[in-house]
């Protein structure tokens, strides 16, 4: 058969979707001191030398994956990494031996991990199976990992942020377009906000006076007062943001954007743009140095931490990490010291209606599983990829999931999915390899016998349906 060149199909199926945030220490962030970053496909932790701008080792913690959150103790002594749905559990890292020395195990999966601003507390966001109701936040003392409390949260919780003060906890959560507002005393639900579609993750102002959420869908960042708990504005950032944080004075919003591959830089008193800086392929989450001069963003396809001067705006480096890396452990540092900032946006009335919540609500329950599907035609790919196969003799086509809630990572096996010709065909494949192992966003290779004219592929027993996908 002539190989064609086949673009991308995308379907998006009725199921459910998920997210993050940060704390406080002398050590975290100082430009000297590693930090690390969750690679969520592979169960592994990359440890980065932000002086020589390099990853100087992994650590394997002992899983398939890694929780999209990761977090490092105050002293710098301990890393805090969770093993995603593969293992349900929580994981402490000695930071000099690299070795796992506690663990705790949960009936959940494992997603955003947020430390106390004292460091005696951890904060675990605990989310149920795909399509699945529910979720919660564990609180756990940091040194002897003892579960001291649960606490009911919205569906599917994501990525969790302490204000300053430690009064209160905040949980994105992504299948019931809300945040829950924690107080942090007496482990009680203060109050649950709306927000925009799959909120994902929570930043807060080093102030303590606003938070901002970032959703997913939406493509729009919630701004919300932390003393009323009121939305006092929404505003456009790019296509899918996904990551957000502040910068350690206080002035300036980064926003990590998924499918516009992306940063948007945003004034925090004006709730203006500043900059919109490309990255590379799916920018993920972002965090500043303790100083303030270096922010960085890890990018989820390419595998890469890009590092960037924060006064020029300039990307300056290129760091290859390991397989879709998340969360960034110098999310951990909140300023005591900052700025006071004037937040001019308290006063604007009547807001804009293209800024509005509401207005981006128009494309109604798109949560669920995203599917992707495209022929790979290149050769070097093949051999770059190690697959021993003629591609003369073998369709060859990637498969790439997403979803913010539950586990697909074995959704895709060579006994659901089918390959269908014009004439009604049905070729199953003779192997599927996964890419990685992420439990929200998995990646295959499946290797078909080459047929002619083939027209779609079938993937089976997803939601208790069959999905076609067709080839353009």
């Amino acid at each position: 058969m002539k190989k064609k060149t086949y673009g991308i199909g995308a379907i998006i199926a009725t199921g459910f979707v998920l997210l993050l945030s940060g704390c406080n220490s002398e050590e975290i962030g100082s430009d000297d001191q590693p930090f690390y970053v969750a690679n969520a496909g592979e169960g592994t932790i990359s440890v980065i030398d932000p002086t020589e701008n390099t990853e100087i080792e992994k650590i394997e913690i002992g899983s398939e994956q890694t929780s999209h959150g990761i977090a490092a103790s105050l002293d710098g002594k301990k890393i805090y990494a969770g093993t995603g749905f593969n293992g349900k559990s929580l994981a402490l890292i000695d930071a000099k031996s690299k070795k796992v020395e506690k663990e705790v195990n949960f009936d959940e999966g494992v997603h955003g991990i947020d430390l106390s601003f004292d460091g005696k507390k951890l904060f675990v966001s605990l989310t149920p199976g795909l399509g699945k109701e529910g979720g919660k936040l564990a609180i756990l003392d940091a040194d002897s990992f003892e579960i001291l409390s649960t606490i009911d949260t919205g569906y599917g919780p994501a990525h969790v942020a302490v204000t300053p003060n430690g009064g209160q906890v905040w949980v994105a959560n992504a299948n019931d377009e809300s945040v829950s507002v924690i107080n942090a005393k007496d482990n009680t639900v203060i109050k649950t906000i709306q927000v925009g579609k799959v909120p994902n993750e929570v930043a807060v102002t080093p102030d303590g006076q606003y938070v901002f959420v970032a959703n997913v869908e939406s493509d729009l960042v919630s701004v919300i007062n932390v003393n009323s708990l009121e939305i006092k504005k929404t505003i456009k950032a790019g296509d899918g943001p996904h990551g957000v944080t502040v910068s350690p004075n206080g002035e300036e919003l980064w926003v990590a954007n998924n499918n516009s591959n992306d940063l948007t830089i945003i004034d925090t008193a004006t709730l203006s743009i500043k900059a919109i800086i490309p990255t590379g392929s799916y920018a993920n989450h972002v965090a500043f140095s303790q100083d303030g001069n270096w922010g960085y963003v890890t990018n989820r396809s390419s595998n890469e931490l890009i590092k960037i001067n924060t006064s020029t705006k300039e990307i300056i480096e290129r760091i290859a990490v390991g397989s879709e890396p998340h969360e960034i452990s110098l999310e951990d540092y909140v300023n005591t010291s900052p700025k006071e900032i004037n937040y001019q946006f308290e006063s604007i009335e009547n807001q804009s209606a293209t800024n509005s919540i509401e207005n981006h609500r128009a494309v109604k329950e798109t949560k669920g599983i995203v599917i992707e599907a495209v022929h790979i035609e290149d050769p070097k790919l093949i051999q770059d990829l190690n697959i021993d196969v003629s591609i003369t003799e073998n369709e060859l086509v990637f498969f790439a999931l997403t979803t913010h809630s539950g586990d697909i990572s074995n959704l895709i096996q060579a006994d659901n999915l089918l390959f269908i010709d014009k004439a009604g065909k049905e070729v199953s494949p003779t192997e599927v390899i996964a890419l990685n192992k992420d439990s929200h966003h998995p990646e295959f290779i499946a290797i078909f016998p080459t047929v002619d004219a083939v027209n779609s592929v079938k993937l089976q027993n997803i939601n208790k349906e069959s999905l076609l996908m067709k080839f353009k």
